[in-house]
Parts: structure tokens; C-alpha cells; sequence
């Protein structure tokens, strides 16, 4: 079936020739030939094009007014032609203003092959919007799935802004350096700029630049002609050419030697590559470049060229540190304990609130990934998630951090609330004398001094667990 046909005419002998042909060119076709019949049957025919009678004499609404009402109250996406014996300025300009596909005249100068032209056209007109906005759903569908794999969270001042440097870089299709420590969401902060880029569904490639081998650096980046390739079957296509019209990522980018730099500046100032072994190609790729270096690195030529430092200078988004986005920890933390609980099947009794001053007091220096790692340590050793539970494990985290320079008492001075402070000692001597009795329950209850039951309530408050002896 090529299609479906409704046709809204008064004249039987007209809407029946015109039904005879559609039908015989594999048309599906209902005629109706009053307004009142025609809505009750447009719902349920679902048509792609209504021939439409201008007069429509004995019915209800004439053909103008069914024009209107098509307009302004229904949503069905279909074509109108209308068909009239009488051609006037006036009526074609009523009928263009009510959004009709075309008109035809139905007089004398009526011509049925010209009109099934205009209804293959209105059809295929009719295809390619559909399509079109099948695109637009998908597109909008892409993004959402995309923003909810790497969602950009945060409310504080600093974000807000780093948000909208990445958007307004990304509307004006920029290459872009994201600066900031380990664990900022550098990487996050790509993927942003991606969503709101008009590159957005093209090809998307991350390359980290500490695991690139120098001696790898020309094939992966621009790829090797496969007359020099050791399987000369399969020609390798680099990144910038795998990401022409999209994105390359490259992580870290300070790993990369000048030489390095040299080639890649070169590719992106003429939008040109050599092909190791081959021909030069034109590309047309944006370049995401990340450091966890301090900007000062990027003005040394031993570690960065200056050509290349000046192209991307203007362009420099710093991600801020964690301890200086303030109560984007409590945003983030409320997150990945839903996302966590959700997937280890626990139900997190939350008042971040309450502890905000000292999750706030800790100076994460692993930054947003330390967090989402002390979250999910959290999920899987405690059966039930609560704020004393958080802070426990907090306090635990200061006083055990390996490589700290807390050392002897200080640490747990460093523990500002008296109760916590006490129950991170506690914990500690405990431990202590577990290890040196073989984590036997009994033995060590004797050594310090415990009942058997006093010890193994203390061992499940300070979240200590040993295995059930014999």
C-alpha cells in the first residue's frame, strides 16, 4: 500500500472516479462526503492526505472551516489538498494561510494525473518529516541515556561556571584544555561539552596519553597506509580520521613528547594528516585535551611548545577541587549512595545535613573519585546506611589514610567530635589485640578485660568483623 486517502467531497461522481484510480494504484481510500462523518472516521483511518472540498454543500462545516479546525485542534501530522471549482486571490490566499499542502482546481481545468503527482509528492513529504522526527526523538533519547551515564553534578558557583564555559566553548565548536587535580571529573567535564556540542552523535574516541608508547604515537593518531602494515590487508585508520567531523579526547596530554605535539598542532591548524606511509588526508576534528598539571606547566617549553600552548590558551576550563565546591559533596554523596544502595539492594536512612561540617572539614584529596570509592565502601560494609554510619567510617578513613602525616595521637585529635574521636581509638585497640590473639573473640576479651558478649556488641558498633568462632 502506497498509502492512505481520505476524501471529504459532496460530489458522488467526482469522489468515486478519483477513489477508482487511487485504488488501482494501490492507494487506500475512504470517502466521506459531510464534516460530521469525516471526524468521526479521520481518527480511526489515520490518513496521509485528505482531498478536501472547499464548498462542501450540505454539510455542517464547509471545506474552510474542516481547513481550521484540522489547524487548530488536531495533531495529526497529514497533507491537505484542496479541491474547488472556483479560483479566486482571495481563496488561495485563505487556503495557504489555513497550512494546506497545495490546491488543485476542480473545474474545467481539472487534471487527475496532475493531482496524484501532487499526492505522491504530499506523501513523500509526509515520509521524510516522520523520519525527521523519528531522528529528533532518537537524537533527544541519545542525549538523555548519555547525560545519565555521566551526569555533571554539582550546584556551587565554581561548577556553575565551569558548566558554562564548557556550553558556550561547545556552541562555537572550540578545541578546549580542562585542567584540574586527579579524580575532578575531567573526564566528566568532557562528556559535557560533548552533549552540548553540534558534533553531538558523531564519533566520540577517548585516548589516554599515558598509555600511548611514543613508538605508537604517528599509527594510533593518524594511521599507517597498509603497504608498510604488517597485515597489509587492513589499512589502519587513526583517531583523527576515525573522529573527523567529531571528537577526540586526549587525556593527560602533557605525556605526549613535543614531537608529538608538533604533529598533532600541525593537524589541527591545517585540518590535515600524514598517514604514516601514505597519502596527506583532510580531516575535521575538535580536540578535548586534559591535564591534572597546574596551568605554570603548560608555559614550560621542555614540557609543552609554545605554538602549541597559544593555540589552546584561550580556552582553558579548570575543574575545582573538591574541598572548594562546599556543599556539591552532600549533592554528591546523596547520589552515589541512591546509585549504590540501588545496586547492592540496601535502603540508605540518609541526613547528610547533620554531618556536613565534618564531611566538609576533610580535605578529600582524591577529589570527586576518592568520594564515590568511600560511598561505595560505605554500601558494602554496612547493612544499613545512616549518617553515625557515615561519619564512623569517615573518622576510620583519617585516622588509617596510608601515607599520612598524621602519626601517634595526633590522629585522632584530628577527629574534632570527643565521642568519635574515643570510639576511633577504641576501634584501634581493639583491632590491635585481635591481631595479636589470631582475631579469636574469647582469647582477646580475656586480654582486655571484656565479657565475651561486651566485646562482640563493641565489635558490631565499631563495625569490626571477625569470623564466628567454633
Amino acid at each position: 500500500m502506497k498509502g492512505k486517502i481520505i476524501i471529504l467531497e459532496d460530489d458522488a461522481a467526482i469522489a468515486g472516479q478519483i477513489s477508482r484510480v487511487l485504488q488501482a494504484r494501490d492507494y487506500s481510500v475512504l470517502h466521506s462526503d459531510n464534516s460530521d462523518t469525516f471526524f468521526e472516521e479521520l481518527r480511526g483511518f489515520q490518513p496521509d492526505v485528505i482531498l478536501l472540498d472547499a464548498q462542501l454543500m450540505g454539510s455542517r462545516l464547509n471545506g474552510l472551516q474542516v481547513l481550521k479546525y484540522l489547524r487548530d485542534t488536531l495533531d495529526f501530522n497529514y497533507k491537505v489538498i484542496v479541491l474547488s471549482g472556483e479560483v479566486n486571490t482571495d481563496l488561495v490566499n485563505q487556503i495557504r494561510e489555513l497550512g494546506a499542502y497545495h490546491f488543485v482546481e476542480k473545474g474545467a481545468g481539472f487534471n487527475l494525473n496532475q493531482l496524484l503527482l501532487h499526492i505522491d509528492n504530499a506523501i513523500t513529504l509526509k515520509r521524510q518529516e516522520e523520519n525527521n522526527i523519528d531522528l529528533q526523538i532518537e537524537y533527544l533519547n541519545l542525549k538523555k541515556q548519555f547525560t545519565r551515564s555521566f551526569p555533571f553534578i554539582g550546584e556551587s558557583d565554581a561548577i556553575n561556571q565551569v558548566r558554562s564555559q564548557l556550553v558556550k566553548f561547545a556552541a562555537v565548536d572550540e578545541d578546549i584544555l580542562i585542567i584540574g587535580e586527579n579524580g575532578t571529573g575531567k573526564e566528566v567535564a568532557a562528556n559535557y561539552y560533548y552533549v552540548n556540542s553540534p558534533r553531538f552523535g558523531k564519533t566520540f574516541h577517548t585516548l589516554y596519553c599515558t598509555a600511548l608508547p611514543e613508538n605508537m604515537i604517528e599509527k594510533e593518531l593518524f594511521g599507517e597506509d597498509p603497504r608498510i602494515a604488517l597485515n597489509p590487508e587492513h589499512r589502519h585508520v587513526g583517531f583523527f580520521e576515525q573522529c573527523s567531523e567529531g571528537l577526540l579526547f586526549l587525556d593527560e596530554i602533557t605525556n605526549l613528547s613535543l614531537a608529538a605535539q608538533a604533529k598533532i598542532l600541525r593537524a589541527v591548524e591545517n585540518k590535515e594528516i600524514q598517514v604514516v606511509g601514505g597519502a596527506l588526508k583532510k580531516v575535521n576534528t575538535r580536540l578535548i585535551f586534559t591535564s591534572n598539571e597546574d596551568i605554570k606547566v603548560f608555559t614550560d617549553p621542555a614540557k609543552i611548545r609554545k605554538d602549541f600552548f597559544y593555540r589552546i590558551e584561550g580556552n582553558v576550563v579548570t575543574i575545582p577541587p573538591l574541598r572548594e565546591r562546599g556543599d556539591d559533596i552532600l549533592l554528591l554523596m546523596s547520589y552515589f549512595f541512591t546509585n549504590y544502595a540501588s545496586f547492592y539492594q540496601l535502603n540508605p536512612h540518609l541526613d547528610l545535613p547533620a554531618v556536613r561540617d565534618e564531611l566538609l572539614a576533610y580535605s578529600w584529596p582524591g577529589n570527586v573519585r576518592e568520594l564515590k570509592n568511600f560511598c561505595r565502601y560505605v554500601v558494602i560494609n554496612e547493612r544499613e546506611v545512616t549518617s553515625k554510619a557515615i561519619l564512623r567510617h569517615l573518622h576510620n578513613k583519617i585516622i588509617q589514610r596510608p601515607g599520612g602525616t598524621i602519626q601517634g595521637m595526633e590522629k585522632y585529635f584530628a577527629v574534632s567530635n570527643l565521642r568519635n574521636s574515643a570510639a576511633a581509638f577504641e576501634r584501634d585497640f581493639i583491632i590491635h589485640f585481635l591481631e595479636q590473639n589470631d582475631w579469636l573473640v574469647s582469647k582477646t576479651a580475656r586480654a582486655i578485660g571484656l565479657e565475651r558478649t561486651t566485646l562482640y556488641k563493641k565489635l558490631k558498633a565499631l563495625g569490626i568483623r571477625v569470623n564466628p568462632e567454633e
